[in-house]
């Protein structure tokens, strides 16, 4: 529910921030400012800074900022609604009344976290009561969990009774109820409530804030259609925003800047156990942006440890591809290998904590994982394929919203083809490592100006074919000055009959060495070009030429709809129809 902002300006007026945050710390006054020790890190040095006056508090040591109700969310465990309720107490104001359909919507969520309640206190007391020597022993031996860890995580076991069903009811709650929760669902033909996870071990789904919004469950029958399965999406629970064990894992942020990211809940459960706090899942879905950002929201770095099989791997790669869309300076996305092992719960079983940190110790940055995943695709080190590898990689470049991570990915997509692949490649092969540089120097132009030097590039191949078409070739508009001007000083050299000698090779060389670098470079049409006849140099001039007229048309267009937008002049709309109709564009 949204409140409105002069409810939530008036909280801000009558609390001072050093007041709410002093009554978790102390605070000393040190000139406008107040500092102390971090409520989120261990620390011997103050690094907790709070200022009424600017109205927020900051972290050095943690990076953790923000105001009143950041702070009672953050230290409190509570979600925005609670921590308004709370603040409001605080500042002698009356609890906002929301509409009718809003307060409809939080009594619905309040019934719905006392169903979840009801429901896995029952299921963990099942478990422990009667399933001591079949799923709990399954969990304890089979698992290697801890007694402990399975009561933190309120696991227990939904068995095919009514009993449960019954309770519920009884407790107020109706048929509609239970089916919203998603926990039951209806039978068509006698219309009998079905428990969804009936013999199956579940675990408990909370929101970020400690909330019940879902369940999660594992088969311990070969008639169950699925080993896993979660509650359906419903207005409380939606998979894509949530990680499983959030809400513990967000307390390690003043130990660590990482947060673990695996793919079941099992191994999130299985890590917890052996130490590692800072885990979450990804609750069966492919990983989302908006889990992305809510790693991001608490931990600097993201790393992702899924399963070593292929779908695991692919999962991995489309984190990637979504986390570097998102990506900003300060935030970054590591990958843990598991080297033969399927999942992290079977690695940590099988090797323990110790051996578990060193693969983490040598996780691999976004870019290796990227880079090697692309690397994997090619089917040879040819100049077409590496320079496709990196279009590619520049392609996904172009997605990053962050200017400045989109400047530095580029170059050091750049860096790591040369470095590993064509400073590596043998010198008898020294041919195509000038190819695959062209090939990279050549993403950084537009469709146009590759066009235009590959005109170039064919003219200067075939003087002797070119000097034949010097009326036509001085009627072309090119994009930049710089290539009109060599176009020109190409020209001379036709019509002065140079085309036919050696004298013609050394006179263009002698012209604008850069520039003629610069074509050699960024044209793309060296291999596809050479020993034409004059038949084919015609059609190849051609080509050329439509492409360049059709690129011109366009930049008209451009600049004429720009022109009709800010001035609505009419003959300027009148000359882009005729221009339009003319190019059917």
């Amino acid at each position: 529910m949204k409140y409105p902002k002069t409810y939530i300006d008036e909280i801000k007026n009558r609390l001072k921030v050093s007041d709410v945050v002093g009554s978790k710390i102390g605070l000393k006054k040190r000139g406008k400012e107040f500092i102390g020790l971090s409520p989120f890190k261990k620390e011997k040095t103050p690094s907790f800074t709070v200022s009424d006056e600017k109205g927020f508090y900051h972290c050095f040591s943690t990076g953790e900022h923000g105001n009143i109700f950041d702070f009672i969310m953050k230290t409190e465990n509570l979600n925005f609604g609670e921590a308004v309720k709370n603040l409001a107490l605080r500042a002698g104001m009356p609890v906002y009344k929301f509409s009718k359909e809003d307060e409809k919507l939080e009594s619905s969520f309040q019934k719905n976290k006392n169903i979840f309640k009801i429901f896995f206190e029952e299921c963990n007391n099942t478990l422990n009561q009667k399933y001591q020597n079949s799923h709990l022993n399954y969990l304890i031996k089979n698992r290697n969990l801890n007694a402990e860890t399975i009561k933190f995580f309120e696991i227990g076991f939904c068995e095919n009774s009514t009993e449960l069903e019954n309770k519920l009811i009884q407790s107020g709650f109706s048929m509609e109820d239970l089916i919203n929760s998603g926990l039951y669902y209806k039978n068509d033909k006698n219309q009998k409530l079905i428990p969804r996870f009936f013999n199956r071990i579940v675990f408990p789904i909370k929101d970020e804030y400690g909330s019940y919004v879902g369940c999660g469950g594992r088969s311990t029958s070969e008639d169950n259609f699925a080993k896993y399965i979660n509650t359906p999406e419903t207005l409380f629970y939606k998979k894509g925003n949530n990680l499983f064990n959030f809400n513990h894992a967000k307390k390690q942020v003043g130990e660590t800047e990482d947060l673990i990211i695996v793919e079941g809940y099992m191994d999130a459960i299985s890590l917890y156990d052996k130490g590692i706090k800072n885990v979450c899942a990804t609750l069966g879905t492919a990983i989302t942006n908006n889990q992305i950002r809510l790693a991001w929201k608490k931990f600097k770095n993201i790393l992702i440890c899924f399963d070593n099989d292929q779908s695991g791997q692919e999962a991995a790669y489309r984190a990637a591809e979504r986390a570097l869309i998102a990506i900003e300076p300060g935030l970054d996305v590591f990958f843990i290998d598991l080297g033969k092992e399927k999942d992290p719960d079977e690695f940590i079983k099988k090797f323990g904590l110790n051996s578990f940190q060193s693969i983490i110790n040598n996780k691999k940055n976004i870019i290796e994982f990227i880079f090697e995943y692309h690397l994997s695709k090619l089917k040879n080190f040819e100049p077409s394929q590496v320079s496709l590898m990196e279009k590619n990689l520049f392609k996904l470049c172009e997605a990053i919203q962050n200017p400045i991570s989109q400047k530095y990915f580029k170059n050091a997509f750049k860096n790591i083809i040369f470095t590993k692949i064509i400073k590596n490649k043998n010198k008898k092969n020294i041919s195509d490592i000038k190819e695959i540089k062209k090939a990279s120097h050549r993403l950084l132009f537009n469709k146009q100006e590759i066009c235009e030097f590959s005109f170039l590039n064919l003219l200067i191949s075939y003087p002797n074919f070119s000097e034949d078409r010097v009326e036509e070739i001085s009627n072309i508009k090119f994009k930049t000055e710089q290539a009109n001007q060599y176009k020109d000083e190409l020209i001379k050299l036709f019509l002065n009959n140079h085309s036919n000698s050696k004298e013609f090779i050394k006179k263009i060389e002698l012209i604008n060495p850069t520039m003629l670098q610069k074509i050699k470079d960024i044209s793309n049409n060296s291999i596809i070009i050479s020993k034409l006849n004059k038949e084919d140099f015609d059609v190849f001039f051609d080509d050329y030429i439509k492409e360049i007229f059709k690129f011109n048309e366009e930049t008209k267009i451009t600049s004429l709809e720009e022109g009709v937008l800010k001035s609505l002049d009419e003959n300027l709309y009148k000359q882009l129809v005729s221009l339009k109709n003319k190019g059917n564009l």
